[in-house]
């Protein structure tokens, strides 16, 4: 049993749902701008790759220093300048030629670019989503203010 979503008018909305709701679409926008971030993230660090790759084809040193960490580094020794371990997920590795490394990075790259566009008009989506809804709470208590005067008003003239 499948529901479809429902179109609610937000104008029938009272005031305290609005407000439900514009907290529920900031959260997401939140978690939408930090995938993207991910995403730009793990972008940077494989183009990191093929610049290391392409780096040591073009060194004619074979003393190096390897990374453990991001601020760790021991020596090492290049063995072949020719054949790379390249990571395919999940803690497992692959020995790949320069150039179908290369291959498979860029193929990566361009798949997160695809994913962070996605996101992006997810983000301009929720975004005016936001932007309605701010502005219907906003006439919505202009009204109540005005519903409050009104009484008040009549009040003072009598």
């Amino acid at each position: 049993m499948s529901t479809e979503p429902t179109n609610v008018d937000l104008n029938s909305l009272p005031p305290q749902k609005l407000v439900e709701f514009r907290k529920s679409i900031d959260e997401e926008i939140t978690h939408f701008t930090q995938s993207l971030q991910a995403l730009a993230a793990a972008q940077s660090k494989l183009k990191d790759c093929i610049s290391s790759i392409n780096n040591l084809e073009q060194s004619k040193e074979d003393n190096l220093l390897v990374p453990l960490t991001s601020s760790l580094y021991i020596p090492g020794q290049v063995v072949t300048r020719n054949r790379y371990l390249v990571d395919i997920g999940t803690g497992y590795y692959v020995e790949k030629s320069a150039k179908k490394a290369k291959l498979g990075y860029d193929k990566k790259i361009k798949k997160l670019d695809e994913d962070a566009k996605k996101l992006k008009g997810i983000l301009v989506q929720k975004n005016e989503l936001l932007n309605t809804v701010n502005l219907i709470l906003r006439k919505k208590v202009i009204e109540m203010e005005k519903q409050q005067e009104g009484p008040s008003s009549a009040d003072a003239t009598n």
